[in-house]
């Protein structure tokens, strides 16, 4: 069972630690408004746990906590926004909509894995280099390389380019 945070005397300290890179990754997960929220999760449920006096490495088991913790509220968000697609997609009548897309690239999206769902974010959307990827995960530009490599051949082999589908 979870024991409260105030079981480990030095929690404080390490929450000091560590905060500021888990929050810039939280950011990067899971938007502005929620990294805060995460990263309090993440650092209590790492504290809290029975392994946390064997941890040799802290920052590395934190964060490993925050990247499960929002991949679980990944799942979650997607599972929620799956059924409302299909409830509005079902509402429509018309060869491939706009929704249809959506849902095929969100499930194409949803078959990453966390790590190669952040190196997509990372360099596609928020526009970083590989080094500056590789900086802000705290990986080799070899990890971040075969993560993006991995993502893009099943993204390539998840999303169909049938004439409906072409942008």
């Amino acid at each position: 069972m979870n024991q409260p945070l105030d079981a480990s005397p030095d929690w404080a300290e390490v929450y000091r630690e560590h905060a500021g890179r888990l929050t810039r990754l939280a950011v990067l997960l899971v938007g502005r408004d929620d990294a805060h929220d995460l990263v309090t999760d993440a650092m209590r449920r790492a504290v809290s746990s029975r392994r946390w006096t064997q941890v040799e490495v802290q920052g590395a088991y934190l964060t490993r906590t925050l990247v499960n913790l929002a991949e679980d509220r990944r799942r979650s968000n997607q599972r929620r926004v799956r059924r409302e697609d299909r409830f509005r997609a079902s509402s429509t009548d018309s060869t491939v909509t706009d929704v249809e897309r959506a849902l095929v690239v969100r499930d194409a999206l949803a078959k990453l894995s966390s790590a190669q769902l952040t190196v997509v974010y990372l360099h596609y959307w928020e526009d970083l280099t590989l080094e500056q990827v590789a900086g802000q995960l705290d990986v080799g530009i070899g990890t971040v390389r075969s993560n993006l490599h991995r993502a893009k051949n099943r993204l390539r082999n998840t999303i169909p380019l049938s004439e409906g589908m072409r942008p």
